[in-house]
């Protein structure tokens, strides 16, 4: 597929999935949506991606859904769409969160609405100084869509979380790392270099226990105990005959660099 609202770029195990309308603050319309989940779709089965990076062109990050294309469908009698492309982008939303391989978003600008669910959707978030977060639904008479009031209580607590919700007030970086919405933030200049690093380190990471790690992660976010143990131990005992598990105890015994094959 050809892409024209999104960059697409595989270097190193690493693949940068760039929004790429920045003279709409990267607003997801229509064509934006497609393309972001075929090339989700397609990083999920490329055994050459290791870890999936989202980042915005220019000043954005992403600033929600592009309501001059909604308004002018439903204008035009055809709302029932938006429904559609809805569904789409809530399947970016759970690809994000089961593909076996870590996801990072890279908060270069406004993460708002839709925008801020789908870096919340992603496993870790490094965000500029300049980054700006808001649930700002309300201010369209809405509610999030994106899966906001799954991410967020998990995130920051309830209380927080309805805050940002009910206000729609944005939130700076600073305050977003405090509160533990982002993992880190850095200068604007560094943001880029920050996001590679953190990526080539998972990159020569185990590419199995990663997976079942990040399965364990999301599976468990709602469960009990018990039920959170098994499937821990389920995902262990994979690993255990792994050739990555072997690899890494014989690099270690012979003082070496491993190298992992992801099975």
């Amino acid at each position: 597929m050809e892409y024209r609202s999104i960059l697409y770029k595989k270097e190193k195990g690493r693949l940068t999935i760039t929004l790429n309308r920045p003279r709409a603050l990267n607003a997801l319309n229509r064509e934006m949506i497609e393309e972001l989940l075929h090339a989700t779709r397609q990083a999920s089965g490329d055994p050459e991606v290791r870890v999936l990076i989202l980042t915005g062109a220019g000043r954005a990050f992403c600033f929600g859904a592009d309501v001059s294309e909604f308004s002018r469908q439903i204008a035009a009698g055809t709302s029932d769409s938006g429904m559609v492309l809805l569904q789409k982008v809530q399947e970016v939303i759970c690809l994000l969160t089961s593909i076996p391989k870590p996801t990072l978003a890279s908060v270069n600008g406004f993460a708002t609405g839709l925008g801020l669910d789908l870096a919340l959707a992603c496993d870790l978030r490094v965000a500029a100084q300049r980054a700006k977060f808001a649930e700002a639904y309300i201010s369209m008479g809405l509610i999030p869509d994106g899966g906001g009031t799954f991410f967020l209580p998990r995130l920051v607590g309830l209380a927080r979380a309805a805050e940002m919700i009910f206000t729609g007030e944005p939130l700076d970086a600073p305050e977003a790392v405090r509160i533990g919405l982002v993992n880190r933030v850095v200068p604007a200049e560094e943001l880029a270099k920050a996001t590679e690093n953190l990526a080539d380190k998972l990159a020569k990471s185990p590419p199995l226990a990663l997976g079942r790690a990040k399965q364990a992660l999301w599976k468990n976010l709602g469960g009990d105990l018990e039920s959170a143990l098994r499937v821990e131990a389920q995902g262990q005992k994979v690993c255990l005959e792994s050739h990555d598990h072997r690899e890494a105890v014989q690099s270690f015994l012979e003082k070496r660099e491993p190298v992992f094959r992801g099975n």
